[in-house]
């Protein structure tokens, strides 16, 4: 009786084997189906996009682009990263001079004695000359990082 049982269990699963085999094979079958009927839409596009371009069509030319707007920027974010590597973050007025953060930081940090200012990229250090300059002229708006550098 176990013997019959067990031969049961085995013709049962290898049934079960070679209806999932089949299935993969029906599958295989299907999916390359439809991957030629997916090249064959393919080269058909390309067939009728080649034609298309063949033909001497008389196209309106292209409008240039408009030229980007320069926005206009009222405020000023500016980060201001410290020697010791704190950042300190503020808005400032696009009107607001070099000179007015400079007091803003002696302000804030009365430690700093004599100090410069720079950017990373673009490279540049701002003489004290420049500090009548307003922020806009020199670039920094709408936002910059300006590190703070011990003189």
């Amino acid at each position: 009786k176990q013997w019959y049982q067990r031969r049961v269990r085995e013709k049962r699963q290898q049934d079960e084997m070679k209806k999932l085999a089949e299935e993969r094979r029906r599958q295989k079958v299907e999916d390359e189906r439809a991957r030629k009927a997916v090249l064959e839409k393919i080269k058909r596009d390309r067939e009728s996009r080649t034609a298309e371009s063949k033909k001497p069509e008389e196209t309106p030319a292209p409008a240039p682009a408009p030229a980007p707007v320069k926005k206009d920027y009222d405020e000023c974010r500016l980060q201001l990263r410290l020697p010791s590597g704190e950042a300190l973050v503020s808005s400032f007025k696009a009107e607001d001079t070099l000179g007015d953060v400079a007091a803003f930081l002696r302000e804030k940090h009365s430690s700093l004695e004599s100090f410069g200012f720079m950017t990373s990229f673009p490279r540049k250090n701002y003489q004290p000359s420049e500090y009548t300059l307003s922020l806009k002229s020199l670039g920094l708006c709408p936002s910059s990082v300006l590190i703070v550098s011990k003189q």
